[in-house]
């Protein structure tokens, strides 16, 4: 669109030419859903775990420890069974390893429990930042970008040469007599 036509008077801060700006809105938008993405986790991370993460976490160590002493069991009967002779040294060594996966099974799932317990770096939480100020860079270098397909005259006067009609395609400096206008 232009608004202005060879010797008409302007007023500073007039729009004389709106350019096209489909695709610098659209880069706006995306990177105002970037920062409000990042925003949203940064939220995340700062509140920690849910106390239903944390509670979940509680009953898995629970339902391990359960097993581990339903194992612990088996391989007392087992050891008791195998010295009597009913039962092959196999069946001993699988109730071991049985019981020794289990140890294994609570000792992980326990330390799930202390980082659900502990929640999110203080490391992790500053790179969150880092990145919303990225982001809000990013959508600072977007609405520049959108804003200067918006043409206003710098200051009160006649305008008294237009260089570009409209379907021409412009640039921010002057390309040649075929090419983009500046």
């Amino acid at each position: 669109w232009i608004g202005v036509d060879k010797g008409d008077k302007v007023k500073a801060g007039q729009v004389l030419v709106r350019l096209e700006d489909d695709e610098y809105r659209a880069q706006v938008e995306q990177q105002k859903g970037q920062l409000a993405n990042l925003e949203a986790k940064l939220a995340e991370d700062e509140h920690g775990s849910r106390p239903e993460e944390i509670q979940k976490a509680r009953a898995d160590v629970d339902q391990a420890k359960a097993d581990l002493a339903d194992s612990r069991v088996s391989l007392d009967r087992t050891r008791k069974l195998v010295q009597e002779g009913v039962l092959a040294k196999q069946s001993l060594d699988d109730a071991q390893a049985k019981y020794d996966g289990d140890i294994a099974k609570v000792a992980s799932l326990q330390r799930t429990l202390d980082l659900a317990v502990l929640g999110p770096r203080k490391e992790e939480i500053d790179q969150v930042r880092g990145q919303i100020e990225e982001a809000r860079g990013a959508l600072a270098y977007a609405q520049n970008q959108l804003d200067n397909t918006i043409i206003r005259a710098p200051v009160d006067g006649t305008i008294l040469d237009r260089n570009v009609e409209k379907g021409e395609f412009i640039t921010t400096g002057f390309v040649g007599d075929k090419g983009a206008k500046g």
